[in-house]
């Protein structure tokens, strides 16, 4: 669906689509500057030489780097992290600690990354998290990103096409608070950009899969161990378990089953499938709309304009159980299972490659409220620890939120001693609101499972809960927007967010003339029902 590449002094190509398996090439954007460290970003994958760490980190279970031996953390003696996780939350946590003075090494699982789900929502808690952990940071992510200001967002009806709620605490809260826009950016891009921020050649090493830790004793230097696959143990102070839902580290820490996905885990399986696509497509909507919820019998349907002239659309299907062997030819499966929804969202469907469709069950996980996710000198964030539902935007948000929090508190510790309290009271400073966020992603869900049966009785359910929905909405939103460490007066995020959608229109403008000159029919419906403002 989309596709990034960078090479050599990593100049990195923006990201672009793929339409009846034909490539489109846009622009081209200048990203690190460092010679050292060599990746190749494609639309499935991110390559680099894994290298050996420097002095961070010793290959073995003991150490003699006499820094170990002191209990002080000092600039001669530096803190030092091992993450388990190359992914978003992951990176962001290595760009927070470093600017919190530690020492930090990436440990990625595979030797190549796979960058799957194309664009996602960054709501303006996410947004001011990277503000407040670099400016330059938030700078470059506003270059790869269209913003949500000055757009409609809601719920519309899935088989008449017709607005029922909209969302304008999406944008109003930001301007009342002086918060940053929430944005729309295509992982890739945004992995590039917090890759071109890290820089450094042996931050990130790919192909080293963690399998186990082992908290040390002071005989064995203290801290904690890092046991990978290839047999390498890697010794540091605080290992960081950002590995996603299906988490090792997590696993270890709570005593499961390592390796189980799917089924055989304690994640949770949310009831629906989830089908994606990435169309190059001008719909009438395109610079109107933020993001609109499609409801229908069973099933919902998710539509988000991006940038570059594509349209990113999630089909949320309601299935019984995972693993059902649909995914073999989703674009006639998703036909099926739509027949008669408004033609939004079949249009997007029939612009949409077979092989460019992706297919995944959707599982979540509730945060532990009976045990702490810290042990000794390891700790998690992100999905390993709150897996959340994709439909309140908030899943890279909260690791970036884990990141800044965990870097916070770290960087006030003087001792090594220190480090598991220290864990200890970020699992108490995250628990609430993580669960609260991440409960809220299943409520949505289920609610939309309660209120597709009564859209026959549309008119009624808009009399009696309409009135009070954008009261809801505003609470939801106001509460995850709460977490907001930095600031940005609403003009200034005004006048950044209308030269982002000038360039998003121009950006839209060039890829649908080069699409149409390759004869790749784009045009959409016309707008039926004049209601987006």
């Amino acid at each position: 669906m989309a596709r990034c590449a960078a090479e050599g002094d990593l100049r990195m190509m923006s990201c672009f689509s793929t339409a009846s398996r034909r490539s489109f090439f846009f622009r081209n954007n200048e990203a690190a500057r460092s010679s050292n460290l060599r990746l190749i970003i494609g639309r499935k994958h991110v390559s680099a030489a894994p290298k050996l760490p420097g002095s961070a980190l010793l290959a073995s279970g003991r150490t003699e780097d006499p820094v170990f031996k002191t209990d002080f953390i000092s600039s001669e003696a530096p803190l030092r992290v091992l993450i388990a996780g190359g992914g978003l939350g992951g990176l962001f946590a290595a760009i927070a600690l470093r600017k919190a003075g530690a020492d930090v090494t990436v440990l990625e699982r595979t030797a190549n990354y796979r960058t799957l789900g194309g664009p996602i929502q960054l709501a303006s808690n996410g947004v001011s998290t990277i503000k407040a952990t670099s400016e330059r940071l938030f700078e470059r992510v506003h270059e790869v990103s269209r913003p949500f200001w000055d757009t409609a967002s809601g719920i519309r009806d899935g088989l008449s096409g017709k607005w029922m709620f909209k969302f304008e605490a999406i944008t109003e809260l930001p301007v009342e608070r002086n918060l940053p826009f929430s944005i729309c950016v295509d992982r890739c891009e945004l992995q590039g950009v917090l890759l071109e921020e890290i820089g450094s050649n042996d931050t990130v090493l790919l192909g080293s899969n963690i399998v186990r830790y082992r908290n040390n004793n002071s005989e064995d230097g203290g801290g904690i161990t890092a046991i990978l696959e290839d047999g390498r143990e890697l010794q540091a102070d605080v290992l960081i378990g950002a590995d996603g839902i299906w988490s090792q580290v997590r696993a270890q820490m709570f005593g499961e089953p390592p390796g189980r996905k799917g089924a055989s885990s304690t994640a949770n399986f949310t009831g629906f499938k989830l089908y994606s696509g990435l169309p190059i497509f001008k719909p009438y909507y395109y610079a109107d709309v933020g993001y609109s919820a499609f409801i229908g019998p069973d099933h919902y349907f998710v539509v988000c304009p991006d940038r570059a002239g594509r349209v990113q659309w999630y089909g949320f299907i309601k299935a019984v159980e995972p693993n059902t062997p649909d995914a073999r030819k989703p674009k006639e499966y998703l036909l099926e299972k739509l027949k008669g929804w408004a033609p939004e969202v079949l249009e997007l469907v029939e612009a949409t490659e077979p092989l460019e469709i992706e297919v995944r069950d959707l599982w979540d996980r509730f945060p532990s409220i009976m045990r702490p996710w810290s042990d000794g000198h390891a700790t998690l964030l992100g999905d390993s620890c709150h897996a959340t539902m994709p439909n309140i935007g908030q899943g890279a948000g909260l690791a970036f939120e884990d990141g800044y929090e965990l870097a916070r508190m770290l960087a006030s510790v003087r001792k090594r001693s220190q480090i598991p309290r220290t864990l200890n009271r970020f699992y108490y400073r995250r628990i609430f609101r993580t669960a609260a966020v991440q409960g809220l992603g299943r409520i949505n869900s289920e609610a939309i499972k309660i209120l597709t049966p009564l859209l026959p009785i549309r008119p009624l359910v808009e009399y009696v809960i309409g009135p009070i929905l954008p009261f809801i909405f505003r609470l939801q939103f106001g509460y995850c927007y709460s977490f907001c460490p930095a600031t940005m007066p609403s003009n200034d995020s005004k006048k950044m967010a209308a030269s982002m959608r000038q360039r998003h229109k121009e950006e839209a403008e060039e890829a649908w003339t080069i699409a149409e000159r390759k004869g790749i029919h784009i045009a959409g419906i016309a707008n039926l029902h004049d209601d987006i403002d």
